[in-house]
């Protein structure tokens, strides 16, 4: 994704999407039309109207397709504000939805009608505005995605469990890397906090995710140090502490393998953009 926030129609006609995805973002889809069934912790068929929350590094698939429609909006982890308590907070309200799915709720909400076509018509100023090149382009997708999540959180989740209940090795992992990544951490450290070997998790981590628990780690601090580059005029050096490097140049060597540039080459390269 070229921006923190995405949103898009899908189309599937009858048929089936073979394999396991997994992605460092978060995902939310609405269903319009036609029904689907995938694997994501346990069995779910989704009908008209519903809405699907994925978070990041949640394995999902396959899916069966019938003639399904909806929207589908994505966003990084430094979409969401330090304001509001982001993927790096224990609390992070907005996030309250998949928060909730990382203990093990159900990964389905069922809105109302008035809520559906509130969400479809944020998704659809979404879509309109990531795809153009205005100023304040950002700032405007971050609005569209508070009011997006807030609408969320008021939604109600079915009544009926999913055919596996329960907080995975890996999804515990993952929820204290979130918490924890700005904070001195290791694969020991995230070990020690399940109370598993480090061979144990590192194993879980990669077969469930298809990455590393130090990758999952840099994940998290790359999206901080983005959000930090476009949001403030901070210091890399400053910026590289806060995000857990004490040593500015392991930070830079560290943030130019993952996108290329260099720190200040992005931040200039962002606020051109913006």
């Amino acid at each position: 994704m070229r921006v923190p926030v995405w949103a898009g129609r899908y189309e599937h006609a009858d048929g089936v999407q073979h394999g396991t995805s997994v992605h460092s973002y978060a995902v939310i889809l609405l269903v319009t039309r036609g029904q689907s069934k995938v694997r994501h912790a346990g069995e779910l068929v989704l009908q008209a109207g519903d809405v699907h929350l994925i978070p990041p590094g949640d394995p999902h698939g396959p899916a069966h397709f019938q003639e399904a429609e909806g929207w589908a909006l994505a966003f990084r982890p430094e979409a969401v504000s330090q304001e509001d308590e982001g993927w790096g907070s224990e609390r992070a309200p907005l996030l309250g939805p998949f928060r909730r799915i990382r203990s093990g709720c159900h990964p389905v909400l069922r809105p109302s009608a008035s809520q559906r076509r509130r969400l479809q018509h944020w998704l659809k100023l979404i879509a309109a505005e990531a795809a153009q090149e205005e100023r304040g382009r950002n700032e405007a997708l971050g609005a569209l995605l508070r009011l997006v999540l807030i609408e969320l959180e008021r939604m109600a989740a079915p009544k009926a469990a999913p055919e596996f209940v329960g907080l995975s090795l890996a999804r515990r992992a993952l929820t204290h890397i979130e918490a924890h990544c700005l904070q001195a951490l290791s694969l020991t450290d995230v070990a020690a906090a399940l109370g598993r070997s480090a061979t144990h998790v590192a194993g879980v981590v990669r077969q469930e995710t298809g990455r590393t628990v130090g990758e999952w780690i840099l994940e998290y601090r790359m999206a901080e140090a983005r959000r930090r580059l476009r949001g403030t005029d901070e210091r890399v050096d400053i910026i590289a502490e806060r995000v857990g490097y004490a040593d500015v140049t392991h930070f830079i060597r560290l943030f130019r393998r993952v996108h290329g540039v260099t720190p200040a080459a992005w931040r200039r390269r962002a606020t051109a953009a913006d």
